[in-house]
């Protein structure tokens, strides 16, 4: 009964239906659920059916994999396959890919969306992704998120997209439900409608630093493309474009040095952007090699050694007076070395070229060539040839002889005395009658089947012996042809120095050759020669740094500053008072003193010039102490009014403790000059004289002798007693004078002494400073607004600066270390690899190693720029690591990564022999000291090695890897790869050494011993 009464609900009306949407934005409506197989079925036969190649390509995507034999047209239509046709990689079970070996799987770093990465199975185990400790340094970018705007969400039933993006109208009746309404009192956020999402790892991050940053590089980019387009012949705008790819490259690296693989990269944007600016820059010729210079170092990385050959001459036929782009060949040339003979033309065309353009080379640019090439025939094994070379240049310029190479000839043909031989007296003044006697020269006897076993021996006991150019008249056991020099092997050089060389720089250039330290004079170009890479060959590890008395230094800051000091590459301007404490080392050069000493000799009594007879004084100090003081008495016997050399001969006596008579020369001879009047010498005079006092620790007495210009010191009425205000006041206005008047005579080396002496002036009576320090950065002002910054005198008056404040250390009560660290930090980024400035630096912050400021300031200024780095400043680097100890945080590895970045391929000690030579002599004392560890330690019988053994095959590896990357980098130099056959003869094998005994044959090395 109840079953039969209606439902209300059926007595409801059905709603009207609303008015339909337009066609264009209607969507086919998606069924709830899944129809019966029989009403697909029916809908499914209506439909057309699909094509045969649809069905084979579903057959085909459901396949793990398949073959196909037709090919894919898409290929020739496309160019590239069909990937909704490949079928996709079916992944199964941590990591694995089904269908490949279970021993790779997928790597998680890697691997993408769209790309897979497989990685071994049994590698070391993954660290996981939330807890590895470099997921969140490699990616570090915070999340963005594209927040939608309510205010302006699109209507679809809209005819039109507003343009305008502002808010609604302010007249709008709704503007009050913008409002935000007041917080309540019992909210803890001040604004309940907050922006900010509920999880803080998902904030919206609108503008971030490294985004902006990134846009301002970008932006930056954009700006100097411009300019290149506006300005085409601008040099600045394409080197400002060019040097900013750097910046494009490594915005996100981690590291700031580049690696190798990216600075192939910048090299391969930055060569077409130069040959581009190469074609717009115009023909202004300081432009075009300004721009090939970059070219080629950038080239250096890309392009092979023919291609980059063939384009320098091409480059250097147009711009053949240019010595910036010869340098960058010869040293191309040099480094390859393929062989002796072709190194040898390249150097002899350099000067060919050079000498017919002598007009617009400057003769110490022409020197330095000259340099180079007796270097690398020295290098190269052909001692006598190079030694014999210099001989027939010295000669012929002490000569002036008009005779020509004629007259020349004869004299070498008739084999009489030469100079730096016994009994030479010059070319004009020989007796060509006179000639030496036959020399002897036996060799040691060894079995001819002895092999390399004994090749070392007797290679090096011919090189010691064979050392002088050979006569034919000389009884050699072993006949070599390159033993025996005559005219014809040294013709082509004799005319390659311009004929109005002076004689002091021929001289100074021939002991750059040498090894030895130049004149003590204030010249532009003995940085530029003693500080060139492949001109130190510190083979023999013999520092050359100046000596200090033992009893002149006592304290422990004194020795940390002598300590030092003692890098292998000392680089700073050259003082008499350094040149007399010089240890003049020549063992790289293989030269007995007598050989030096009598060239030395027989200049001075061909040209009478006083800085080499102070040259020579300083140099007999060192290897003839017992007969210095009488060649220095026949010298001042021949000049007796020479100041100069008096100053030397005061150096002299003080350099071996007589401070008394030091000072009664100095005083004496500062009376031989004019008393009204203070000249250059006469000043150098009065500070070594008032130095001497300080030596002593004697300031007052420093004082009086300060103010006592005429060498006589007034009377005092005791010994304690000062000066007088009086006579302080009249002496500084008579060296403000005296510095003022040599600042416009352009004599500024004058200037520095006499401001030395001013800054001595306002520091002795009250120890004062500051005082000191002020006077000094006046005349650095001086320098600065006439261009001098970095000039050698500018670094003379550094020094100076640095002396002063050495004293100042060593002897006040109460010493500051900031004061010091402020005063050398300037001039250590002015000079970053003076010697001296760094080593007072990093003695000063000894004290306080934990603050780390050495290191700092070389990572900010001595190692930063590629182009300003020097191979002194590396060596003071790698010097000053080693000294530190395990607890200062240097370690071995430490220092092993300073030499890595002085010597890789692109730094400036990749082809310096002294730096590959350290090297390998660090790596060698590694090797030792784990042996000497583990020297009572047995092998194992089971064949496995120990930890123990393990650490010294890595350190004997890492001696071989040292050695033949240093045998690639310098090629041409014979003595370091003689150290295969000496100092590693333990480490390589045989095979080895025989391979390095084929290199140098290969490319032409001497070698005076053969093997089988």
């Amino acid at each position: 009964m109840a079953s039969n009464i209606p439902k209300f609900a059926s007595f409801r009306p059905k709603p009207k239906p609303g008015p339909e949407p337009p066609k264009e934005h209607q969507t086919p409506p998606r069924p709830a659920r899944e129809e019966p197989k029989e009403h697909k079925r029916s809908k499914r036969t209506k439909s057309p059916p699909p094509k045969k190649l649809e069905v084979e390509t579903d057959t085909a995507s459901s396949k793990l994999y398949f073959s196909d034999r037709r090919g894919d047209a898409d290929v020739l239509q496309y160019g590239a396959l069909n990937r909704y046709d490949v079928p996709a990689y079916r992944r199964f079970g941590y990591g694995y890919v089904l269908g490949i070996d279970t021993s790779q799987k997928i790597d998680r770093e890697r691997s993408s969306d769209t790309k897979v990465y497989l990685t071994p199975a049994r590698r070391p185990r993954q660290e996981r992704l939330l807890i590895d400790k470099r997921t969140a340094r490699e990616s570090d970018k915070t999340l963005r998120f594209i927040k939608p705007s309510d205010k302006h969400a699109q209507v679809v039933d809209e005819d039109f997209i507003p343009v305008s993006a502002h808010g609604t109208a302010a007249g709008d009746d709704n503007s009050d439900e913008a409002e935000p309404p007041d917080a309540s009192y019992r909210s803890i956020d001040a604004n309940p409608n907050s922006q900010q999402p509920i999880d803080p790892d998902t904030q919206y991050d609108s503008n971030t630093e490294a985004t902006s940053a990134r846009a301002e590089v970008t932006k930056r980019n954009s700006e100097l493309v411009r300019k290149t387009r506006e300005s085409p012949e601008s040099l600045k705008a394409w080197q400002n474009f060019i040097d900013h790819q750097e910046t494009m490259m490594t915005f996100e690296l981690q590291s700031a040095e580049l690696n190798d693989a990216t600075r192939l990269q910048l090299s391969d944007v930055r060569v077409p952007i130069y040959e581009e600016a190469l074609k717009k820059v115009g023909a202004n010729t300081s432009h075009q090699i300004e721009l090939y210079k970059g070219l080629f170092k950038e080239a250096q990385r890309s392009w092979n050694e023919s291609k980059l050959v063939t384009r320098f001459k091409e480059v250097l036929a147009k711009h053949p007076a240019s010595t910036d782009l010869w340098f960058m060949y010869l040293n191309l040339v040099q480094s390859s070395f393929t062989q002796y003979e072709s190194c040898r033309a390249a150097f002899v065309q350099c000067l060919q070229t050079a000498q017919s353009h002598a007009s617009g080379i400057p003769v110490e640019e022409i020197l330095h060539f000259f340099i180079r090439m007796t270097s690398m025939i020295h290098g190269a094994g052909y001692q006598e040839l190079a030694l014999a070379i210099w001989q027939a240049v010295l000669e012929g310029h002490l000569s002036g002889s008009k005779e020509g190479c004629e007259g020349f000839e004869v004299f070498w043909d008739e084999e009489a005395p030469r100079i730096g031989e016994p009994g030479a007296r010059g070319w004009q003044r020989e007796k060509y009658g006179d000639t030496l006697r036959p020399v002897e020269i036996l060799l040691s006897r060894y079995p001819s089947y002895a092999g390399l076993e004994n090749f070392s021996r007797r290679e090096v006991e011919a090189i010691d012996k064979l050392r002088y150019p050979g006569r034919t008249c000389d009884d050699v056991d072993d006949e070599d042809a390159f033993h025996t020099i005559l005219y014809d092997d040294v013709q082509e050089y004799f005319d390659f120095i311009p004929a109005g060389t002076p004689t002091a720089l021929v001289l100074e250039a021939f002991l750059c050759f040498c090894g030895l330290p130049p004149l003590p004079t204030v010249a532009s170009h003995q940085q530029a020669w003693w500080n060139d890479p492949f001109l130190a060959s510190g083979i023999s590890a013999s520092s050359g740094l100046p000596t200090t008395p033992e009893n002149e230094f006592e304290n422990n800051f004194n020795t940390k500053v002598k300590q030092f000091e003692s890098c292998l590459l000392p680089d700073y301007q050259m003082t008499s008072e350094i040149l007399s404490g010089y240890k003049f080392s020549l063992k790289d050069i293989r030269l007995s003193a007598d050989f030096i000493r009598r060239v030395l000799q027989q200049i001075i009594a061909s040209d009478n010039n006083d800085i080499i007879a102070e040259y020579l004084l300083a140099f007999e100090s060192q290897h003839y102490p017992s007969e210095v003081v009488k060649t220095a008495k026949q010298l001042l016997k021949s000049r007796p009014v020479s100041q100069r050399l008096y100053h030397a001969y005061g150096l002299v006596e003080l350099r071996w403790g007589n401070s008394a008579k030091a000072a009664q020369v100095f005083s004496m001879a500062i009376s031989l000059g004019n008393t009204s009047t203070l000249g250059h010498e006469s000043v150098n005079l009065l500070s070594s004289w008032v130095w001497e006092a300080l030596s002593r620790s004697e300031q007052v007495e420093a004082l009086w002798r300060l103010v006592s210009h005429s060498g006589k010191q007034p009377p005092r009425p005791n010994p304690k007693a000062l000066p007088s205000q009086h006579t302080l006041e009249s002496t500084r206005l008579i060296l403000s004078s005296t510095t003022e008047q040599a600042l416009l005579a352009y004599n500024y080396p004058f200037a520095v002494t006499c401001t030395s002496l001013l800054a001595l002036l306002a520091y002795l009576p009250s120890s004062n400073a500051p005082a000191f320090l002020t006077t000094h950065k006046n005349l650095s002002n001086y320098f600065t607004s006439h261009a001098l910054t970095r000039s050698p005198a500018a670094q003379l008056l550094a020094q100076s600066t640095v002396r002063l404040l050495h004293f100042h250390i060593t002897h006040a009560p109460i010493v500051q270390p900031a004061l010091a660290r402020t005063a050398l930090e300037p001039l250590i980024s002015t000079f970053p690899s003076n010697t001296l400035l760094l080593a007072l630096y990093a003695a000063n912050e000894a004290r306080f190693a934990i603050d780390d400021r050495v290191r700092g300031i070389m990572a900010q200024n001595v190692l930063t720029k590629e182009g300003e780095r020097g191979v002194a400043a590396w060596s003071f680097a790698i010097h000053f690591e080693g000294m530190r100890n395990e607890i200062s945080g240097s370690t071995a590895h430490s220092v092993r990564a300073l030499y890595k970045r002085a010597t890789h391929g692109d730094a400036v000690g990749a082809h310096c022999p002294a730096l590959w030579a350290s090297y390998l002599r660090f790596e060698l004392s590694q090797l030792h000291l784990q042996r000497n560890v583990t020297a009572h330690r047995t092998r194992g019988k089971d064949g496995v090695k120990r930890g123990w053994q393990v650490r010294v095959d890595e350190a004997q590896a890492r001696v071989k890897e040292t050695f033949f990357s240093g045998l690639r980098m310098l090629p041409w130099c014979k003595d370091f790869g003689m150290l295969a056959f000496t100092q590693l003869g333990v480490v390589l094998s045989k095979e080895e050494a025989e391979r390095v005994y084929g290199v140098m044959l290969e490319k032409e090395v001497r070698v005076y011993v053969e093997t089988d």
